[in-house]
């Protein structure tokens, strides 16, 4: 398990393949909610911690032809489609650097989305392992 900081985010990859929606019910179960990209920083981060290879995120559409929210229901301009894309599918993922829409059952590894505030505790992970979340402390 990886975790990594931008402006606004941590994020934390999951290894595990699941399913798009498996994968957001883990991340707002654990963290905020599945990872949110906000900018080119928040991308560049997203990608040291993910990789290259394909990681569910949190945007998704509910029609082939709608438009694309975040699952948090945070809004962004920031987009990184591959040419040609995307194409009628529903839940995306990120293969490459780069954003595809695809089917929401396939397994694919997921990241998960926590936003910034500043007290540390300790949370379980996917596979019984532990990581630092920042919290904010009221």
């Amino acid at each position: 398990m990886n975790m990594t900081f931008s402006q606004r985010h941590e994020f934390v990859y999951v290894p595990s393949s699941v399913n798009w929606t498996t994968a957001q019910k883990y991340c707002r179960q654990h963290y905020s909610d599945l990872a949110t990209v906000d900018d080119q920083a928040d991308h560049n981060e997203l990608l040291k911690t993910a990789g290259m290879g394909n990681v569910w995120i949190g945007l998704y559409r509910t029609t082939g032809d709608g438009a694309f929210v975040w699952s948090d229901q945070s809004s962004s301009s920031f987009k990184a489609w591959e040419s040609g894309q995307p194409n009628n599918q529903l839940c995306v993922n990120i293969y490459g650097g780069k954003w595809y829409d695809r089917d929401c059952v396939g397994p694919v590894p997921f990241a998960c989305s926590i936003v910034k505030s500043s007290h540390l505790h300790l949370y379980s992970t996917f596979n019984n392992t532990y990581c630092i979340k920042a919290t904010e402390q009221h």
